[in-house]
């Protein structure tokens, strides 16, 4: 077990190395004989890894009795464990291999995506964005990299219309550009901060870079090039591709009484659409766990991209090429976290554990007292670390 690694309460319980005083006199001395024949105590079984699992994700959900949670963790030998808590709809338990939408995780898949195609030749992460997408007056020293980087200058500047429009028409489809009318885009004429600022809208043009360079639908080539090499065969692009499994519906308060509403039957094109290329994929715990093992395992990109992605040497926030440092006691985690109405999802990937711990919930303010989800992948970490030979 790697030292130094902070270890919760919570987690200690989960694994069950939670230390028990033998009762008893402490001198040694042996205690008195029992006043009536006792039947000997069956022998505790042991602890299992799954066992472990799903202790550590009902603890952290609790028993609000709205919605569900699955978690996952991938070891370094190639096995997977899965556990569940709670409903993916109601009446309908929760399942290992529940379809839930994993918002910026996107963003992770997007930024792989373009260091491939990169190593590949079709692109150049130092071009200018204006190089393939000249109509948009974009100024001619923004690269992609600034894009991946959120270092654009670029900015989601008007989230309030934009939820407003969704609210009006969940069904409706946006368009790109409708899309960039929303967003503060550098075109030159003013200076701009290039220090980093989170923006959605620095992805969806990546999506629309990549459709550029390739002539290619960005899902047709997110298939080809990561999804199908990573033999990942549960995610998909929601909207902007047939979605041939159920995706589990979201909870979340809509009438503002303080009580979650299941999303079942509302239609989500409108948040689908307005997300694409930043936060529209649907993903199991399995296939993100899958991704993680594929990418730091270099079967994606080659060992200089996969360097850039995971650069945060200079970053504020911990922030690479669409991953995060996320920074846990002395040890380097990578991982990422996404959320939308009525769901959230975390993964993190320990590179020296070799080890994926990954966390879908389809009610976001269900656990109680908001925990935290981040802690909660600490702590299935070092579930794996304990469990290592």
């Amino acid at each position: 077990m790697r030292p130094g690694r902070a270890v919760t309460a919570v987690a200690l319980a989960a694994i069950g190395l939670t230390s028990c005083q033998a009762s008893g006199p402490a001198d040694g001395t042996e205690p008195p004989p029992a006043t009536a024949p006792a039947e000997a105590d069956a022998p505790t079984a042991p602890v299992t890894a799954e066992t472990s699992l799903r202790n550590a994700v009902e603890d952290w959900y609790g028993s609000g009795g709205i919605g569900g949670a699955v978690a996952g963790i991938g070891f370094a030998d190639g096995g997977v464990l899965v556990a569940t808590t709670g409903d993916a709809a109601p009446g309908t338990p929760a399942a290992n291999d529940d379809t839930m939408r994993v918002g910026s995780i996107t963003k992770t898949f997007m930024a792989v995506l373009t260091l491939r195609l990169h190593d590949r030749g079709v692109l150049d992460i130092a071009d200018p964005v204006a190089e393939y997408l000249p109509d948009l007056g974009i100024d001619g020293t923004v690269s992609i990299r600034a894009l991946l980087a959120h270092t654009s200058g670029l900015t989601d500047s008007d989230q309030q219309a934009l939820v407003a429009s969704i609210r009006a028409d969940p069904g409706r489809r946006f368009e790109l550009a409708e899309l960039l009318e929303l967003a503060e885009i550098p075109d030159g004429t003013e200076p701009r901060s290039r220090s980093f600022s989170y923006a959605n809208a620095g992805y969806l043009l990546i999506g629309a870079v990549i459709e550029s360079a390739t002539g290619t639908n960005v899902a047709d080539v997110l298939r080809r090039e990561v999804l199908e090499p990573a033999e990942l065969r549960g995610t998909y692009f929601a909207g902007a591709e047939p979605v041939p499994i159920a995706i589990v519906p979201g909870n979340i308060d809509l009438d503002g009484d303080g009580i979650e509403d299941s999303l079942h039957g509302i239609p989500y094109l409108a948040v689908e659409s307005a997300a694409w290329t930043a936060g529209a994929l649907v993903s199991t715990p399995t296939d993100v766990i899958q991704f993680a093992r594929a990418l730091f395992a270099g079967s994606l990109i080659s060992d200089q991209t996969l360097e850039w992605l995971t650069d945060t040497s200079t970053a504020a926030h911990g922030h690479g090429l669409g991953i995060f440092d996320i920074g846990i006691d002395d040890a380097t985690v990578y991982g990422n976290s996404g959320g939308g109405p009525g769901f959230h999802a975390n993964f993190a990937h320990d590179p020296e554990l070799d080890t994926t711990a990954v966390v879908f919930t389809n009610c976001p303010s269900c656990p109680p007292g908001g925990n935290d989800t981040w802690q909660l992948l600490v702590d299935l970490l070092t579930l794996a670390d304990q469990r290592r030979p």
